[in-house]
Parts: C-alpha cells; sequence; structure tokens
C-alpha cells in the first residue's frame, strides 16, 4: 500500500491557502518517505461565502518544479469544465517536465454554478465527461487525432512533445454508474471518505465491470481519500477528524457510504489496525488528509506508522 498526502489547496471562507505551507508539506512529504501529494479542484466554489480555491494543474506544476520524486495527483479534477484540447495540452506539458510523475483523478462535477458559468450543460455532464476523458487520453497517448462532437472539430491533430510515461487516468465518484464507468475507461477508481467495508463494496463493482468489458482488474489503480488524526486515544482523534471535516468539507448526504467513520484516527495502534483493515479492503493507495492540515501529524505518520507496511 502507498501512501499519499492530501494538501491545502482550499480552505474555509473564513481562511486562505498559505503557499509556504503547502511547498513545506510537500518538500516534507516526500524526504519522509510519502509516494504522493494530492490536491483539490475547484473553478468556483460558494458565492456569498467563497471558499478560495488555487487551480489545481498550476499548484502541482510548482510542486514539481520543487521536488524530484513525489507523484503528484488531483483527487479530482473537474474534467467537464475545461476546453479538452487545452486541458490535454497542459496535462502533457506537466508529465513532460515532472519526468512522469502526474496522476489524473477526473470526475464529471456536481456544482451546478461552476457548468452555468462556464456554459457547460449540466444535465448532459456525464456525456460530456465520457467523451472528453476518451478525447484527453487519445490526445497524450497517440498521434493523427481526428475528432468531432460537441462543438470540437480537430483534424489531424497531435500534442507534441509526448512526456516520457502515459498519464494514469483515474476516476472518482460514487454512484454505481460511475463505478463501472471507471472500470470500463479508467485505469482506476479514486474513492473519498468511504470506510473499508463500504470501499470493498464499491471496488467490487469496478473491478467486476472492468473483467465484464475484457479488462485485467490487477491493472486498475484503487485509491482512497481519508481524513487522518492521530491523537492520545481514539475518542479524540474521533472528535478531531470530525470537527476537521464539518469545517472543511462538504460530503454527500444520500445514496453513498462516504463517512467521518472512513478517518484514520486515534493512537499509533488504532491507526495501524484502521490502515490494514483498507488494505485488506483492496485499497493500494491510501491518501491521508491531515486533519487541520497540520504537518506535526504527517511526520508522525511517517516516524510511528509507514514503517508498519
Amino acid at each position: 500500500m502507498r501512501f499519499g498526502i492530501a494538501l491545502e489547496s482550499f480552505t474555509p471562507p473564513d481562511r486562505k491557502p498559505d503557499s509556504s505551507r503547502i511547498f513545506e508539506m510537500s518538500e516534507e512529504s516526500e524526504k519522509l518517505g510519502f509516494d504522493s501529494v494530492w490536491v483539490w479542484d475547484h473553478l468556483l466554489l460558494g458565492s456569498r461565502k467563497v471558499f478560495p480555491v488555487l487551480d489545481s494543474l498550476t499548484t502541482l506544476a510548482t510542486i514539481g518544479a520543487r521536488t524530484r520524486n513525489l507523484k503528484l495527483g488531483t483527487s479530482v479534477l473537474i474534467m467537464s469544465l475545461r476546453n479538452p484540447l487545452v486541458l490535454a495540452k497542459v496535462l502533457s506539458t506537466i508529465q513532460f517536465l515532472t519526468d512522469g510523475r502526474l496522476i489524473l483523478g477526473a470526475a464529471a462535477g456536481w456544482y451546478r454554478r461552476e457548468f452555468d458559468a462556464v456554459g457547460v450543460d449540466f444535465s448532459k455532464r456525464g456525456k460530456i465527461f465520457e467523451e472528453r476523458f476518451k478525447l484527453i487520453r487519445s490526445l497524450l497517448t497517440k498521434s493523427d487525432v481526428n475528432y468531432s462532437s460537441e462543438g470540437f472539430n480537430l483534424t489531424h491533430a497531435s500534442i507534441e512533445p509526448k512526456p516520457p510515461k502515459e498519464v494514469p487516468m483515474l476516476i472518482g465518484g460514487y454512484a454505481d454508474s460511475v463505478l463501472k464507468r471507471a472500470g470500463t475507461l479508467a485505469d482506476g477508481w479514486i474513492g473519498y471518505y468511504y470506510p473499508p467495508a463500504g470501499f470493498e463494496e464499491a471496488w467490487g463493482v469496478v473491478s467486476k465491470q472492468a473483467e465484464d468489458s475484457g479488462r485485467s482488474r490487477t491493472a486498475l489503480r484503487s485509491v482512497n481519500v481519508v481524513p487522518f488524526a492521530p491523537a492520545p486515544t481514539f475518542e479524540e482523534g474521533d472528535r478531531i477528524a470530525k470537527e476537521f471535516t464539518e469545517k472543511y468539507m462538504d460530503l454527500p448526504r444520500e445514496g453513498t457510504k462516504c463517512s467521518t467513520d472512513s478517518a484514520v484516527r486515534g493512537t499509533r495502534n488504532d491507526c495501524t489496525r484502521q490502515l490494514e483493515a483498507y488494505r485488506d479492503a483492496g485499497v493500494q493507495d491510501i491518501v491521508l488528509i491531515p486533519s487541520f492540515y497540520r504537518i506535526d501529524y504527517v511526520r508522525m505518520a511517517a516516524k510511528e506508522i509507514l514503517p508498519s507496511f
């Protein structure tokens, strides 16, 4: 199981991202042996109370210039909001300049206000996402691409230079239709706040769909993004994780397995047992969101928990 760290690239309305803290967390994560860092993605979030959000790919490109081996992930980029050719060019450039360290987690999106703002039909977001996902993969991996749909007309299009490695393209989301889409189209699936049992069930849907589509489930990557709150007791860690989630996150309330019960929290032994449960549920990459983005939590994880894995 690989370990990643989520960065504070968006904040509640009463504060704003701190570039020095983001860079420190990234560089420290690399030194401490974490495999990856991950950023969030929105164009607009909130209206009267605005949640400050940094552009995900610009942030990763900057972090890539300050690190050497750290993988750079989006969890998750709202692909339907972007021009696919421009997006493919940006992804290709980051992958080229970082020597193949980008991981693209993408989704269709849920926040209608963003779609209205960029002129994309919210009701067609699933269809638009699938088409753009396929088109962007073609642009990243092939030459002489021809395409015509949704107002985009590409004739003999090639993005050069090609990056040294293909960009892993994962899909995030909750509904069965999304899980099946991941099994059919993507290189893997990203879960968010999924406890072990819920993750195992969802991953089973992804894996079965992959096999039904003639694909190997062993080639797919499974990622779960969960809060992390080490503490002297389980109860204290649980309280911290819930306070952090209430302040920072907006969990889907219906039709998903998302829950603060997903948190890795409590004593070292508590956290180790919970991580073992995730490993047994099929999680290959566990991305820890340090509650309130405390760097001492990251150091504690590296010193006391990662060696067990």
